[in-house]
């Protein structure tokens, strides 16, 4: 339960990072329609999956889920975000972009803080021994998906120019990569890649004044160890 409560502050510390680099309000691959929260997130298992290959029982956020609602479609909009109750299909229906937003921003500030004070012994802990053992291979795989997504999304700004939310989410590929750097080449080769898009992206921004200042190889080997 430690275990996957120190996963599930992870993946709300990143959606929240995802929101506030306004990754519901400009994604490309979605323009034709509204921006669903979490199901056009990069943390989701489907992401860009329109088999949705992946069952939302695999899901994190099905804790968060009314046992009672757990088997309906998209249950992840069934999660209450206020003390009212109102869901994320709630402010769908009834509500605006920008009061929906405020409403998952403010709840996933509060469960990151309750995650935190509750689980502060175990995180500490599960630092330490990830340091020597790593995450288990399931969480690894997941966490690669979730740092793979996030690349796919920062290309996809990339190609249209968005370069700022682009090198955010480059940011945030990277440190979900980092994370499972020692599950072989494929990891490695991911964090090679994101760092050095990141750095191509950086340099149209900032004209190469602001570089990246470590190289990739560098970083990979260091996360590694």
């Amino acid at each position: 339960m430690a275990h996957d409560g120190h996963d599930l502050l992870d993946l709300l510390k990143l959606e929240l990072k995802f929101l506030e680099d306004g990754g519901y309000g400009r994604a490309p691959h979605t323009s034709w329609r509204r921006e669903l929260v979490f199901e056009d997130s990069p943390t989701c298992l489907n992401f860009s999956d329109p088999v949705r290959s992946h069952p939302c029982t695999e899901c994190l956020l099905m804790r968060l889920v009314p046992s009672e609602l757990r088997n309906q479609v998209s249950p992840c909009r069934l999660i209450p975000l206020t003390d009212k109750g109102e869901t994320i299909d709630y402010f769908y229906r009834c509500g605006t972009q920008l009061e929906l937003e405020e409403a998952l921003a403010s709840w996933l500030r509060k469960q990151i803080r309750c995650i935190e004070e509750q689980h502060e012994s175990a995180r500490e802990a599960k630092q330490s021994s990830s340091t020597s053992n790593g995450l288990d291979r399931l969480r690894q795989q997941q966490w690669l998906a979730f740092a793979g997504n996030l690349y796919s999304l920062a290309t996809l700004h990339c190609e249209s120019h968005n370069y700022a939310v682009a090198h955010a989410l480059y940011e945030h590929a990277f440190a979900a990569a980092t994370r499972v750097a020692a599950l072989g080449d494929n990891g490695r080769s991911l964090v090679t890649r994101i760092r050095k898009d990141q750095k191509a992206v950086s340099e149209i921004l900032y004209g190469g004044e602001r570089g990246l200042e470590q190289a990739p190889a560098e970083e990979i080997e260091k996360v590694g160890q």
